[in-house]
């Protein structure tokens, strides 16, 4: 039985990793037009940041079912946590209605936001959103592309190898 190369296992993990971060630059990204999303206006009942870092933001309108999320990408974070935690404050904000996920450990589901503005003044716009978007998901393709290069390079090292001897 032929032994496999360290060369080539990593070579086939680089592979492999870069084609999960292409399919995931192909499928992420994509904010919904502005024409698309639900509007909701009102008080927020509660705001709690959650992740590692207290990076992502979770919240609930008083009065409404919805549960929503802002998340680290949008950036900002303090900011617009000082927004949704402002009290008397009259928060209008856009989400996507088809699209929500649950966290582990979470019996709620949450919708992503696009845009958040308080007492009538934006605080994050939808075209701003659309930009960290769009630039995250760019960076997840550069990454998949040198992964693969990284790939190719390791498995011209384990051939040049394999010639030598």
């Amino acid at each position: 039985m032929k032994k496999f190369s360290d060369k080539k296992k990593s070579a086939l993990i680089c592979c492999i990793f870069g084609i999960g971060l292409l399919i995931m630059f192909s499928i992420s990204g994509n904010v919904p037009n502005r024409a698309n999303l639900t509007k909701i206006e009102g008080n927020i009942d509660w705001v709690k940041a959650t992740g590692k870092r207290g990076d992502t933001l979770r919240f609930k309108f008083q009065k409404n079912d919805t549960h929503l999320v802002y998340h680290s990408i949008g950036g900002q974070i303090s900011k617009t946590h000082s927004a949704l935690a402002q009290n008397g404050g009259l928060i209008s904000i856009l989400y996507d209605q088809t699209d929500s996920h649950s966290p582990p450990f979470d019996e709620n589901s949450y919708h992503t936001i696009y845009e958040l503005m308080l007492n009538g003044v934006t605080v994050r716009s939808h075209k701003v959103l659309v930009e960290k978007y769009a630039a995250n998901s760019r960076l997840a393709g550069w990454l998949g592309l040198g992964c693969l290069f990284f790939s190719g390079v390791f498995f011209l090292a384990d051939n040049k190898k394999k010639n030598a001897n």
